[in-house]
């Protein structure tokens, strides 16, 4: 879909009913045209059949600030930005269909992170919607076509499916081929559509949470992609649900409640022993409620740190994996707005569609700090900081980017301490990684330092000539690529008082970006506007 400037004004809301439901037609949003982007392909270092991790966001009835298109001016709003270390964001609230808002689409698909939006229905008023959209064949298929088209629409990959009200024990088997219909059906209009079961009524039509997988919801988990646990299980829970899921046991998701209602270990900042006991069984995680950290803690930033740290030793991270691949780290809000490095606006924002591609905030090294600095930036409301006392080393991205032609690497920075050895360093590994494949890599250094260029590979460095400050991007490429014969030169440009260091690597066949580090050789902080690999082709080449 086109970009649309009637984009501004619009705003998204549920179905609140059986009827809403019937009658969407395409869009319910006033005449405003939904531009969301598409899921893009992403790399993770374990195999498919590792464990996954879900985040379902529930955040005080949902629909606040991020309900808006074009974002609000409250940038304290709750923002996400742990998407390496998650598989699926489920959008929840007690609507009956919870459609995801745009900007929640658009930030986790640039991080290929799937989006599910809910059904639910709950209590007497649930039950009654239940008759009616299990009434028939012709009902259930009216039901399944109108969530398939709302899914294409918005763009957003399926379903969790929550019945929180009795059903008929005659309509028990209209319910689960609902389930069934409604998978198929979003695979037909999309492959890698998923569709889950929430653990509440049973095969008997009773609002029974089983806090396990067993035979009383087992035939809705067979009809759909995997089902979501209630919270309240212990680890026999886990062991039973472990044996009933035989190969499938990473499609079991066991929720996982931050809040820590009558959940184990109490949840909060111990969420993560609940997540280890998961893991310890082969079974994927729910996380409920991770907006815990900003509803109650004082210091969200520093609360969400806690939190995702503990979580990360049990969580694949993932990572970017085509190019280009540019990002100035901002998280979609600001205190103003910044382009190349010049104030662009004064009022502070938040819009979830703004946030570029987020690092790996839990892989510090040694006594490095990284946060986001939001009184300066290079481009949109926050950037980098990376602070350290001793030599060293941040882990930025995980990734698997291939390229046929030169690459060329570029790394926007401004210092705020002392000017000491600074380096951005590309891990190179093999693109196919087998049983007899070495784990060797080849390093390639971009070295940092005040009027000087390195480019350090394998320990060998070559001295480059430092280019006058001043080049526009197009001479900087044209001088990188004249003569592929030479060693990749470094070449500087200055723009509104940031440094943009930039260099080549030639295609190496069979090897592959696997991660990208930023490493401080000694005390000092330095700010890190933007990193961006882009594709280019070399003259003489291909």
């Amino acid at each position: 879909m086109a970009p649309t400037e009637e984009l501004s004004s619009g705003e998204i809301y549920p179905l609140k009913t059986w009827e809403e439901l019937l009658e969407w037609t395409g869009q319910n949003l006033h005449n405003v045209i939904v531009n969301t982007k598409k899921l893009c392909s992403r790399v993770s270092p374990h195999s498919p059949s590792h464990p996954k991790t879900l985040v379902c966001h529930d955040m005080k009835g949902g629909y606040l600030e991020d309900r808006l298109f074009s974002g609000s001016k409250n940038k304290d709003a709750y923002r996400f930005y742990h998407w390496s270390g998650i598989d699926t964001f489920v959008y929840f609230s007690h609507h009956f269909v919870t459609i995801p808002p745009p900007g929640w689409i658009n930030t986790a698909h640039h991080h290929g992170v799937k989006v599910l939006g809910t059904l639910i229905t709950e209590w007497d008023e649930g039950a009654n919607i239940c008759q009616k959209m299990l009434a028939n064949e012709d009902s259930v298929a009216a039901c399944v076509s109108q969530l398939v088209k709302i899914a294409n629409y918005h763009s957003f990959e399926g379903w969790l499916i929550n019945i929180e009200n009795k059903i008929d024990p005659e309509q028990v088997e209209q319910l689960r081929d609902f389930v069934q219909k409604l998978t198929l059906a979003m695979k037909e209009s999309l492959p890698d559509a998923l569709v889950l079961w929430y653990d509440s009524v049973t095969t008997r039509g009773e609002l029974c949470w089983q806090n396990e997988l067993n035979n009383y919801n087992r035939p809705f988990f067979d009809a759909c992609d995997g089902i979501f646990l209630n919270y309240t299980w212990t680890n026999d829970h886990l062991i039973r649900s472990r044996e009933v899921a035989g190969e499938r046991t990473g499609q079991v998701y066991v929720g996982l409640d931050v809040f820590g209602r009558n959940f184990y270990e109490g949840g909060k900042f111990n969420t993560h022993k609940a997540l280890e006991a998961a893991r310890l069984h082969n079974l994927s995680a729910a996380i409920f409620a991770q907006g815990w950290t900003h509803e109650t803690q004082d210091n969200f930033v520093e609360a969400e740190k806690m939190m995702w740290s503990s979580l990360a030793p049990y969580l694949a991270h993932h990572g970017p994996s085509c190019l280009p691949f540019r990002t100035s780290f901002c998280q979609g809000f600001g205190s103003k707005h910044f382009l190349r490095g010049k104030i662009e606006g004064s009022n502070p924002w938040y819009d979830l569609s703004k946030q570029q591609y987020q690092p790996l905030w839990s892989q510090e090294q040694g006594s490095a700090t990284m946060t986001l600095e939001t009184t300066e930036a290079f481009t949109g409301g926050g950037c980098l900081r990376l602070t350290t006392v001793s030599p060293s080393t941040v882990r930025l991205f995980v990734c698997g980017i291939s390229w046929r032609v030169a690459l060329i690497v570029s790394l926007c920075y401004k210092w705020c301490g002392p000017v000491v050895p600074f380096s951005l360093e590309l891990h190179l590994g093999p693109a196919t990684v087998t049983s007899d494949t070495p784990v060797t890599q080849r390093i390639v250094t971009l070295i940092c330092e005040n009027n000087s260029g390195k480019l350090e590979d394998n320990a060998h460095i070559e001295e480059n000539e430092n280019l006058a400050s001043g080049n526009s991007l197009e001479s900087t490429e044209q001088v990188m690529t004249e003569n592929p014969d030479q060693p990749p030169m470094v070449v500087d440009t200055e723009e509104n008082g940031w440094t943009i260091r930039s260099f080549s690597i030639k295609e190496v066949e069979g090897n592959e970006l696997k991660q990208i580090d930023l490493k401080l050789e000694g005390a000092s902080s330095v700010l890190v506007g933007e990193l961006d690999l882009t594709n280019r082709c070399i003259k003489g080449l291909g």
